[in-house]
């Protein structure tokens, strides 16, 4: 099914374009600061088994869709976007995604968004219960660009050009439908689940960075411990123990190799007068244990690393 505004009468096609869209997918409030005789767009839709998929152009124009909105036609779906020329910005539950080429948004028909377009896009209506009972708190994956280098999002956005350019309006093209839609979904779903371990690695790398800087700030706090650090972190104490797993060691043996490095760098620029300064200084509570981990550690005793010359 096409829809374009050329057949259009020039002062009405916004109008009519606000009608044509709202009609296909969601009730919202459009505007465009592009003059109605110079505002061409087109609409290429089609049903895909229980998904519709659609090719559209437009200048840039704003759409809104708040709460009457959402009571008023009361629908349950997700949209898929997917750019395939200009930019687009999304804004839904306070987060902003913004799109260029290739990037991919979902967004929520059951809450109010706003959605600047200036784009040809591809748009996948994907009614909730196919996405939601696969998807653990699917809301975290709404108004967050997916780019077109992300995981997966090639594979997708081949399958989603290749489905708006079929010609499924035999009915005997049905099944092929319902396949190509169900892939649509499982390959959609697996780019959310990859997304979701690589935005959890970012997440936990930047705890870690966080529990190293405090502890290097505080290396010489004798209640540096496994508990407290992970406070810092905001992680629990077996979390804690991954992330310094993944390094090759302990919370605790980290803290000690760098009270070493830290005593070290101390004695060797004069900035203590003793062995025994050094030590307390860095959280050593034991003189002679100190002594054996230093040297055991850079191969010198403290006495001589403070003499070198």
């Amino acid at each position: 099914m096409c829809e374009d505004t050329a057949s259009v009468r020039p002062e009405e096609r916004f109008a009519y374009w606000q009608d044509v869209v709202c009609g296909k997918y969601l009730t919202a409030s459009a505007r465009t600061e592009v003059r109605d005789q110079s505002f061409e767009a087109r609409l290429v839709s089609q049903d895909l088994g229980p998904l519709r998929v659609s090719e559209l152009r437009a200048p840039l124009h704003f759409w809104s869709r708040d709460a009457a909105d959402v009571r008023r036609d009361d629908q349950d779906v997700y949209m898929l976007s997917l750019l395939s020329r200009g930019r687009g910005e999304l804004n839904q539950y306070g987060r902003r995604a913004v799109q260029g080429p290739g990037d991919i948004v979902l967004y929520d028909s059951s809450a109010a968004f706003q959605y600047d377009l200036d784009a040809e896009t591809r748009l996948v209506k994907i009614p909730k219960a196919l996405f939601d009972q696969r998807v653990g708190k699917p809301r975290d994956l709404v108004s967050v660009s997916f780019p077109c280098t992300a995981p997966l999002a090639p594979m997708l956005s081949a399958m989603i050009t290749e489905a708006t350019r079929l010609d499924l309006s035999d009915l005997s093209q049905n099944l092929v439908g319902a396949r190509l839609a169900n892939s649509i979904i499982d390959v959609l779903i697996a780019m959310c689940d990859v997304f979701r371990e690589e935005q959890s690695d970012v997440a936990a790398s930047a705890r870690l960075d966080k529990v190293l800087r405090y502890a290097r700030a505080n290396i010489g706090d004798r209640d540096l411990t496994p508990q407290s650090l992970s406070q810092i972190g905001g992680v629990s104490v077996r979390s804690l123990n991954r992330m310094f797993g993944a390094m090759g060691t302990t919370a605790m043996r980290w803290v000690w190799a760098e009270r070493l490095k830290a005593s070290r760098d101390a004695l060797r620029q004069k900035q203590v007068g003793s062995i025994t300064e050094a030590a307390f200084l860095f959280g050593f509570a034991d003189l002679g244990h100190f002594s054996r981990s230093y040297k055991d550690a850079f191969g010198e005793t403290p006495t001589a690393t403070l003499h070198h010359q």
